[in-house]
């Protein structure tokens, strides 16, 4: 079968599904519908199949359903591949869409859904376009890597309220795919000036430090300790990556971020090397 056959079936099958999916009240339908779109949208050409057959309305919808606990995450999943394609970021970003989105990010109980939501926010950050409305909700991308570690109340005073005298017993999210797909998504974010000027004025350092010391996992550490280099690094007003400029290897469905080395590691200081996020 050749590849504009597989998607002449796919703009067919599309419909069908999408129309199950409002006239029926079925959870184990969801999971069993939301799992064939999951699986033929992984990849970018697929997702931008899907994307420009998916409505807003029909995005809305999907997020209800996660927000009911009436689908068991693989929807977030399935939004998280539209979030290669230009399309499926303007619905995903849309007002009635993302607040809530983002907030499946901390649910309990459901390693599915975070980690998807994590998965989605890394993949909308390889658009910089995205990085402003990613901006105004950075304490809740961050929550997930802080922990209940004492903090001197001056350092507390400089963070953003909402991540200010947390709890003793605050655990950091447990699982480690998610955690470094956000540690992914704050690198990205943190290829945009302001961006970095946002993480030094809060002192989101001493968060992630704390979060790079407690962490036992090497690969983990070194994404955070990117982060943390962005931070510390003195860059002047400069943006790491162009507008739209997306990692090479990500129309081929490769999970990939820009890795800025530093200063001891290289000659130029705007250098950019290409390298291998996972998933």
């Amino acid at each position: 079968t050749s590849h504009s056959e597989e998607n002449i079936d796919i703009n067919q099958t599309l419909p069908i599904i999408l129309k199950i999916f409002h006239d029926t009240n079925s959870p184990h339908l969801y999971n069993n519908l939301a799992m064939i779109l999951n699986n033929i949208s992984r990849s970018p050409s697929q997702a931008e199949v899907l994307s420009t057959v998916l409505s807003l309305a029909d995005c809305q919808h999907f997020v209800k359903l996660v927000s009911r606990n009436q689908e068991q995450g693989y929807l977030v999943a399935v939004m998280s591949n539209i979030a290669v394609t230009e399309t499926g970021r303007q619905h995903l970003l849309h007002e009635t869409i993302f607040s809530e989105l983002i907030s499946f990010l901390t649910m309990p109980g459901n390693m599915i859904v975070r980690r998807s939501t994590a998965r989605l926010l890394r993949n909308l950050s390889f658009d910089t376009k995205t990085h402003a409305m990613l901006l105004e909700h950075l304490p809740l991308i961050v929550y997930p890597l802080v922990g209940g570690e004492e903090i001197e109340e001056e350092e507390m005073d400089k963070l953003p309220i909402d991540l200010q005298y947390l709890p003793e017993d605050k655990r950091r999210e447990p699982d480690l795919q998610t955690r470094v797909l956000l540690s992914d998504t704050l690198f990205q974010l943190g290829g945009t000036y302001s961006v970095r000027e946002r993480f030094r004025e809060e002192n989101y350092y001493v968060l992630l430090k704390n979060y790079d010391q407690w962490e036992e996992d090497m690969d983990a550490r070194e994404r955070i300790q990117n982060v943390i280099y962005l931070i510390v690094q003195d860059d002047g007003e400069v943006d790491l990556r162009k507008e739209g400029e997306f990692p090479e290897g990500i129309e081929e469905g490769k999970d990939e971020l820009v890795v800025v080395k530093r200063e001891d590691e290289r000659e130029n200081k705007d250098e950019k090397v290409i390298g291998n996020a996972g998933s």
